[in-house]
């Protein structure tokens, strides 16, 4: 069992998938929603990205016959990051994940996730590369 912050419990089935978690091919649909997160891109971006291509690829991204997909804030990132598992997301052992939250020391940064440790950041803007996975 995998317990949200928003003190959701998402129990594993037999298979490791929770029955909270859809899985729609291109993205995973929540139900219940955690928070504002309705449905997750169930893959990433093909490139890596600094933070506005990042933003730029979020805004015109299309899923599922979705056009408002964003990028998830970092509350919003670590919560995606402890359900990884139990929601079928691909494993990502090497890769760091943009948030939409900008570092409160330096607006220049932007907050993210490496999902191969947990381990989070910021990094600059324009000059570092990462990976997108987008929120509806």
């Amino acid at each position: 069992m995998v317990k949200s912050s928003r003190n959701t419990v998402y129990a594993d089935n037999s298979s490791g998938l929770s029955s909270n978690f859809i899985d729609r091919g291109s993205y995973i649909e929540v139900n219940p929603p955690i928070g504002t997160i309705r449905m997750i891109q169930k893959g990433i971006s093909e490139f890596s990205m600094n933070w506005y291509d990042a933003m730029e690829y979020a805004k015109n991204l299309k899923l599922g016959g979705f056009t408002d997909w964003r990028l998830p804030t970092i509350g919003e990132l670590k919560e995606i990051y402890k359900i990884r598992e139990i929601c079928g997301i691909e494993k990502s052992n090497d890769s760091w994940f943009w948030s939409s939250s900008s570092s409160p020391e330096n607006p220049a940064s932007a907050l993210y996730i490496g999902f191969f440790k947990g381990m989070n950041g910021c990094n600059d803007k324009s000059g570092s590369f990462g990976c997108v996975r987008c929120v509806r």
